[in-house]
């Protein structure tokens, strides 16, 4: 790593400034939610090279109070909190040469807080309430979804049974959205996370900064200890009998991001299974019923990552 000169600053510099004036030209501040790690990427990849000190950070603080000056407070919390911060927690987390499993579990997480640290600095100091706007745009989409398609079911249905079943479904479904949108806001990190640390990483290995390699992405794993956590949420969601309890809340999003997180590494499993058969019949036989259980038999995969993760068949295969 590099100790950065006066060009490198002015580098550094316009790398910011061409990044706000994008953000905030080009994207709504929902878009710099979901896109953030198109806008702080260059920074992480400038932080690889060379060193944090004093003027690096003088610079990040006059680039913050421009946007404060020009745009708000409202854009300086989500430009400090969901592109500043993200960067360097990511630079550093690739710097570290931490494993891509334990690198995404830490930066999903961190990432969680910064978004979590931004809504609540909004919400009590810019009296802006991002959940209660989410939870307006959830029940405007019923509202205009119901409309729209109330009349297709009631076409496409035999009886008044079936319609109210199908109604049911499609308003679960926005119940689903409001109810767990702690479990979707962490799986939403967890997406921008992976993009990150795989963007930065291929990036970084192009530029000769990083010579590490990418890391085993089909090694994704989560430990023993998280496969422990998720039996004791169940027998504690099992014995509370509270149905309106934050805590009950809490314990059904824990129960969510932990069964999405078994999901997808059952899905690895599959894909690691797959790629040790031999043979192009049984090969081609494996991707089919794959394909069938993921398509009308999703729990599969959830089982599959719970095995996984208890027996660590994969780490087995690896080694063997």
């Amino acid at each position: 790593m590099k100790k950065s000169s006066n060009a490198r600053y002015i580098l550094l510099l316009i790398i910011l400034i061409v990044n706000a004036l994008y953000s905030y030209l080009f994207l709504t501040r929902g878009e710099v939610i979901f896109l953030s790690f198109i806008v702080f990427i260059p920074i992480a990849i400038y932080s690889l090279q060379y060193e944090v000190d004093s003027r690096l950070i003088c610079c990040m603080l006059a680039v913050s109070i421009g946007i404060y000056m020009l745009y708000g407070i409202e854009d300086f919390i989500l430009y400090s909190m969901l592109i500043i911060l993200p960067a360097f927690i990511i630079s550093y987390i690739v710097k570290e040469e931490i494993a891509f499993s334990k690198a995404l579990s830490f930066t999903s997480l961190l990432m969680f807080v910064c978004f979590l640290g931004a809504i609540i600095s909004l919400k009590y100091i810019c009296k802006i309430d991002v959940i209660e706007g989410y939870f307006n745009i959830i029940d405007a989409l019923e509202i205009e979804f119901t409309n729209v398609y109330s009349g297709f079911f009631k076409a496409n249905t035999n009886s008044i049974q079936e319609y109210s079943i199908a109604m049911g479904t499609f308003k679960n479904t926005f119940h689903f959205m409001k109810y767990y949108y702690p479990a979707l806001l962490y799986l939403l990190c967890l997406g921008i996370s992976f993009i990150s640390i795989l963007g930065i990483r291929v990036i970084a290995i192009k530029a000769k900064l990083y010579d590490h390699g990418l890391g085993n992405i089909l090694g994704l794993k989560v430990s023993r200890s998280m496969i422990v956590f998720l039996l004791i949420t169940i027998c504690t969601k099992a014995f509370n009998l509270s149905s309106n309890s934050y805590f009950l809340i809490a314990i059904n999003n824990i129960l969510v991001i932990l069964t999405v997180m078994l999901f997808l590494l059952g899905i690895l499993f599959e894909v690691s299974v797959i790629k040790r058969v031999r043979s192009a019949g049984r090969r081609s036989l494996l991707i089919l019923v794959s394909i069938f259980c993921l398509v009308f038999f999703q729990a599969y995969f959830v089982v599959a990552g719970f095995i996984d993760s208890v027996f660590q068949i994969r780490v087995k295969l690896n080694n063997a």
